[in-house]
């Protein structure tokens, strides 16, 4: 025994890790967007991007999503779930220690010399108590690989949670701005059905006292019709939209009521938003982040399928007494004990330890092609978001002057109508051309307000700001290198 601990800690100090070290995937970037440079240090922006669209009726429905939607707990529980698997990792790196007791009837063979025959034929009582403990030595980091794995798999669960974060604020805010514009797109379509029934009465008047022909009443008629029409389905719309923002708000849709929604004339001007440098967006945009640590994650699964092609050993511990009478047990010679070092070594498995190793090395080298891919997937929303912005923008300002346009041509040809000049068809087209360029401002406000929520997005977000419960111990790494 004296020769044993020598031996047994010159083998434990002597251990390595054995498989690749990690190094973060390196990209190359570009320096500035197709259409703009980019802004250097330009977070603060997202961090204060809700607030400045100046709503508190928005700012309050952010906050109760992010208080009660089930798929943001959800994320939660399995960052829970995923530090759980963190110490069952770390476990297999320590001493497993128990108990044991037995309480037997045994029967002996009797056909060899040792234990000699018994009036019983080799039946006797067996009873014990036991302590035992062993402890499987990590000398190829095997173990550390496994803590490694779990880890970052914790780590990516972290990510995934605030990337949930984000799409979820973005969101009730798109649902909820869209609610608004269909609002007014509903006030808009019933202020023009007033005016129709208004020159449809007039028609009617004009025909009967023999002014006009028949033809401006069947006009008129038409043209109430057809804004009738157009109403149903708006209030569908705004109907389905109540009924999402319930469901991210974890509502019943019956639950959830409007009467307290901001009503205003028009929709809210979006709020200004730089976008972040190319290599900003990869150290801001959770999926990015998690990428990444899902390639960690693989690259300690190949140490662990390297590991398993090297030598285990443990070192076994067991000590207690064992008779065949009960009294017996608690005497110094019926006390008997085990402790060694155990070792095995696979010489041949059918060739699945090598398959496992070369699946692990496939995985890893599939991890590193998605992050990549969701880097480049990052920067085309980024673009697309900001094409977006720029042509409606100058899609709102056309229309704006059209607005302005479309209601003096219906000034002119109302009065010209009234001197007899023209017949009613021209200021009915003229309504009808008013009407849908109102309602074309009005989804370009609204688009506009979704181009910036998308670039908001795509730029990553202001995860940072927002307090959730911290359920893995210290900051998620993430240490991508980038390189322009």
């Amino acid at each position: 025994m004296s020769k044993f601990w020598p031996l047994a800690m010159a083998v434990i100090l002597t251990g390595c890790v054995v498989g690749p070290t990690y190094q973060s995937p390196t990209t190359k970037l570009p320096e500035h967007w197709t259409t703009i440079p980019g802004t250097p240090n330009s977070t603060q922006a997202l961090e204060s991007f809700w607030s400045s669209f100046e709503d508190a009726m928005l700012t309050r429905l952010i906050e109760q999503a992010i208080e009660s939607n089930y798929d943001l707990k959800i994320a939660g529980e399995r960052i829970r779930a995923a530090h759980d698997t963190v110490r069952v990792a770390a476990a297999g790196g320590l001493p497993q220690v128990g108990i044991g007791a037995a309480a037997e009837s045994r029967r002996e063979t009797q056909t060899i010399d040792w234990p000699p025959a018994s009036p019983k034929y080799g039946e006797f009582p067996y009873y014990a108590l036991g302590f035992n403990a062993s402890w499987e030595l990590d000398l190829f980091g095997e173990t550390q690989r496994r803590k490694e794995s779990a880890q970052a798999a914790a780590d990516a669960a972290v990510e995934t949670r605030r990337d949930i974060l984000v799409s979820l604020t973005a969101a009730v805010a798109s649902n909820y701005l869209s609610f608004r514009a269909t609002e007014l797109r509903l006030q808009i379509a019933r202020e023009n059905l007033d005016i129709a029934r208004q020159t449809q009465k007039l028609a009617h008047r004009a025909f009967e006292s023999g002014e006009r022909s028949h033809l401006d009443v069947s006009e008129a008629d038409g043209r109430v019709h057809g804004v009738e029409a157009s109403i149903p389905p708006l209030q569908a719309h705004s109907d389905e939209l109540t009924h999402a923002l319930a469901i991210l708000l974890a509502l019943v849709p019956a639950q959830f009521k409007t009467e307290n929604f901001q009503s205003t004339a028009t929709m809210p001007a979006p709020p200004g938003l730089p976008a972040s440098l190319p290599s900003e967006v990869i150290a801001q945009r959770p999926d990015i982040r998690r990428a990444e640590r899902e390639y960690a994650q693989s690259n300690a699964s190949v140490g662990v399928a390297v590991a398993d092609l090297y030598p285990h050993f443990s070192i076994p511990l067991s000590i207690g007494p064992a008779a065949s009478e009960v009294h017996d047990l608690f005497r110094h010679a019926s006390l008997l004990w085990r402790m060694g070092l155990d070792g095995s070594q696979n010489l041949y498995t059918g060739g699945k330890l090598s398959a496992n190793l070369d699946a692990a090395r496939a995985n890893k080298e599939a991890a590193l092609f998605s992050y990549q891919q969701t880097i480049l997937k990052a920067f085309g929303e980024v673009e697309n978001a900001l094409s977006s912005q720029m042509a409606e923008e100058l899609r709102y300002q056309a229309l704006t002057a059209q607005l302005a346009d479309n209601r003096q041509a219906l000034l002119e040809a109302q009065q010209r109508y009234r001197r007899g000049q023209v017949g009613l068809l021209p200021v009915l087209e003229d309504q009808q051309q008013l009407y849908a360029t109102q309602d074309a401002q009005v989804t370009s406000a609204l688009t506009r307000c979704l181009a910036d929520i998308s670039l908001f997005k795509a730029l990553g977000g202001n995860w940072q700001e927002v307090e959730l419960p911290n359920l893995v111990a210290g900051p998620s790494p993430n240490g991508a290198v980038v390189s322009q």
